[in-house]
Parts: C-alpha cells; structure tokens; sequence
C-alpha cells in the first residue's frame, strides 16, 4: 500500500478546494463565522478542517493503519480508548460471562464490564516492593488463573503499566490460544511501539487478537483519538464495528481521524529517525539524573525484574522519596516553580511522559528543575501518604459490577464491610482502588482517605471529599 497517502486529510481539503456549500452539518460552516475569540484561541483552520464527509476515507485510511502496524485490520475511534475498551469488551463478551482481567486496570474497563454484565475474574498484577509499584501478571500466573477456572471466556492485559513496564504479551497470548480464547490488551501507552526496534514489542505482532492503543499518548494524535488493531479471526470484525456503532457518536470529528492519518504517515516515513533522536535525548536525561544522588531513575534494570517482560525507555520514572516529600508534593512543586506539569505523581515518584516533540531545550528544562528540587526540596506539606503491602488491598468480589452499580445505596462515614456501590479511582493512572461489588476494607479506606490528605485526586468518588462513601443498601 501507498503508505504515503492521508485519505482522510485528502478529503478535508479536497472538499475545501470544490467549494461546495454544505446545509448539513456542521452548523458552524466551516467556521465561516467563527468570532475572533475563538478563533484567536481554537484557530479557523480547525474548524475549516471539521467536514464530517471526510468520514467517508477512514476505512482507507483504517487500511493503511493496519498495513503499516502488521495488523489484520484497523478501526479508528473518536471517544477516546475508553469507547475503544468498552467496544472491545462487548465484542467478546456478555451478561453472566467470565472474564480474566488484569486488576491493575483503567476504569474504562470496568465500565465496560457494568455496561456488559460480565463477571470479572480478578488478576493480581505483581507488586514491586522494592519500588513501590505494581507491574502486570506474569504469563505463568495467567495459565494458573485459567487452569483454577475452565469457564472463563476471554482474557484482558494492561500493558504497558503508566510506569513503562510491560507483560510479556507473546507467552501470554500463546496460553489464551491454546485455549481457544482471544486477548484483549490494552495498549494506550503503546501506539509509537510499531516504529522502532529499541521499543517494547508491539501487542498486535506478539498475537493480541485486540490491542487499544491511545494516539495522543505517544503524540501525533489529538486528545480523544484511539484506534482498535484486530490481530487474528478470533475475533468477528462485524460484531466488532457493531458494538462500537452500539455506543459511539454519529458525528466523528474529522480532526480526529485527520490526526490519526498524519500520524501514521508520518511514522512510517520519519519514526525511526524521529524516536532514534527521542531515545538518545532520553538517555541522556536519564544519565544527567542518575548523577543526583537523593532521585532514583528507573533504567533498563527493571527488565527482569519480577514479571517485567520489557520496558519503554520513554517513560521517565524518578523517585523522590529521599527528598522527604512524596511525588505528590513534588508534582505539585513541578507545576508551580518549574511550571512544569508531569504525567503522575504518586506516594514516591513522578512520571514524565516523553515524546519526539520533547525537543533538547525542553528536557533541559526538565533536568534543570529536577536539580533544583533535589538542591532545595520544599518542606514536606503534607501528611506522608500511607501505602500499604498490595495483598492488604486485594478485595473480595462480592457482587457482580452491573448489579452493584444498580442496586439501591446508602452514603456512610465507615463502609467497612459493606459492598461498594460506586468506583474510586486515583487519577493518574484512574485505576480503580475499589469498584462496584468489592466489599471495602478497613485499609483501602484508610489508604484512600490518607491519599486523598496528601494529594491524590480521586475524580469519580460520590464524595470528593472521601468522608463518605456509597455502599450497596442492606434495606
């Protein structure tokens, strides 16, 4: 195929250049009269590339995607991997069906179970005591999970985790086939992983029948632009279309698909040179880091490490524990002395995101401002967050998630013992620290409620305050 070829920017500016007059949507024409403010701030040229008719090139632009990535086919979505996870998962299952799923999920999948009906059966990821971190199940514990329990139909994988550690997905993906069963993984961090060698192996080639990948995560893609790779005939790609035709808009945004075509153009055409010149700026940072002795860097030693199968380099982990502070408060001092704003900031560490667009002089700035909060940390201002061993917060599944999001509910000040009726996610990485149909424990609520005192954002929770919470009724 002509890898060369956008179909869908073609389309946008071949409409443009005809000069037809459209009296169907969208209302704003083009932004024909757009007022200054928004155009000052959003630009004409976004709203004069907003031609829904373009819709018409994506399944080309859907082919070039799967040829480029080695994919059977590709389906792009416009609501975010969160539409992409829950297509996904109506496609390969349904009410009273068992799932295995990684418990270190995203909070899109459970969701999709409410919305499916499916019953989970849980996952541990693998928790780092050394770090302080989960990293996902090994395959060995998979083939455990699905030896305990011959009824369930389909398995889920969260890989890479936010921290950059990876499964490994090709064992994995040989159990769930010798099975019979397709494997979903969820790839948001993953979409640049098909363009370069030096980078964790790509779920679609390792033989996940699903992959979601995120397009904004690894840059290219506007916010919101996800694409679903289908990697064998596990899985039926008419089922697939229909579910998401179930629960998506009727009016994808061009500048969406647009994003996604330019974005895989130009991987194909630049990536290798593009993420050759990302990984030697990162590498660098890395080792100007590594130099300051109170941050600990993650480097490739992790590989190995436990369940870690591989790990991409362009997540940047630094630990600032020995700082007295928690990667809270060292987030929140990024944002407002460097002004600089960071992926994730958890009990010990923060997470940066790293791109091809991260140019020399932004990394610089980076480094900088990491040698400045190590020089003269702030005082701690914040109660240290209390992070318990993981089996403290392995909860039991009580009820089914469909039936406890539904179920009449109280609001109580202490849910200990009670079934949860509401999901609670820490947000990043918005994995659940409790979901509908968990009994609550006396640790994940002290665990919740000292996050919450030291930083933690948890946007789901019925109270934001976290002084109460929504349980399922026992009148």
């Amino acid at each position: 195929m002509d890898q060369r070829r956008t179909p869908v920017l073609e389309a946008i500016e071949q409409f443009r250049e005809d000069g037809t007059y459209s009296f169907a949507l969208p209302g704003h024409r083009l932004g024909q009269s757009l007022d200054d403010r928004t155009a000052a701030v959003l630009t004409r040229g976004a709203f004069e590339a907003d031609v829904i008719f373009a819709k018409e090139a994506v399944s080309e632009a859907e082919a070039l995607m799967a040829d480029a990535v080695g994919a059977r086919q590709a389906v792009f979505t416009t609501c975010g991997s969160s539409i992409s996870i829950h297509t996904a998962l109506l496609t390969v299952t349904g009410p009273g069906q068992r799932v295995l799923v990684d418990r270190n999920v995203h909070k899109s999948v459970v969701a999709s179970l409410i919305l499916a009906g499916a019953d989970p059966v849980w996952l541990r990821p693998r928790w780092d005591h050394e770090n302080g971190i989960a990293h996902p199940a090994a395959a060995a514990d998979v083939a455990e999970a699905l030896r305990r329990d011959p009824a369930i139909a389909a398995v889920l994988m969260i890989t890479p985790t936010e921290y950059g550690t990876g499964a490994d997905v090709r064992e994995i993906a040989r159990i769930c086939h010798r099975r019979g069963l397709p494997l979903i993984v969820d790839e948001a961090w993953g979409a640049h992983f098909p363009f370069h060698p030096d980078l964790p192996t790509p779920a679609v080639q390792a033989g996940a029948d699903l992959t979601i990948q995120s397009l904004h995560k690894a840059d290219g893609g506007l916010c919101q632009s996800s694409v679903i790779l289908l990697g064998s005939d596990r899985v039926n790609p008419v089922d697939l279309r229909l579910r998401l035709d179930l629960i998506t808009t009727t009016s994808p945004s061009a500048l969406l698909y647009g994003s996604i075509d330019g974005f895989r153009r130009r991987m194909v055409s630049e990536g290798r040179q593009l993420l050759d010149a990302a990984l030697a700026r990162v590498n660098y940072l890395r080792a100007r880091l590594a130099k300051i002795p109170s941050l600990t860097v993650m480097d490739e030693t992790i590989i190995g490490h436990d369940s870690v199968a591989e790990w991409d380099p362009l997540k940047l982990s630094v630990d600032v524990s020995a700082l007295g502070i928690s990667g809270y408060q060292a987030a929140d001092w990024m944002a407002t002395e460097a002004r600089l704003l960071v992926q994730l900031g958890d009990a010990r560490r923060v997470i940066c995101s790293l791109t091809y667009s991260d140019n020399d002089a932004a990394l610089d700035r980076l480094a900088d401002a990491f040698e400045r909060l190590a020089t003269s940390p702030p005082a701690p201002d914040r109660p240290a967050p209390a992070v318990p061993p993981l089996h403290e917060l392995d909860l039991d599944q009580a009820m089914n998630p469909r039936e406890a999001y539904f179920a009449p509910t109280d609001q109580v000040e202490d849910p200990a013992g009670r079934i949860s009726a509401e999901m609670i996610s820490p947000y990043p990485p918005g994995v659940p620290a409790i979901l509908p149909g968990e009994r609550f424990t006396t640790a994940v609520v002290d665990y919740l409620r000292a996050g919450h005192a030291a930083g933690m954002t948890t946007p789901d929770a019925s109270d934001p305050t976290l002084r109460t919470f929504r349980v399922v009724s026992t009148s």
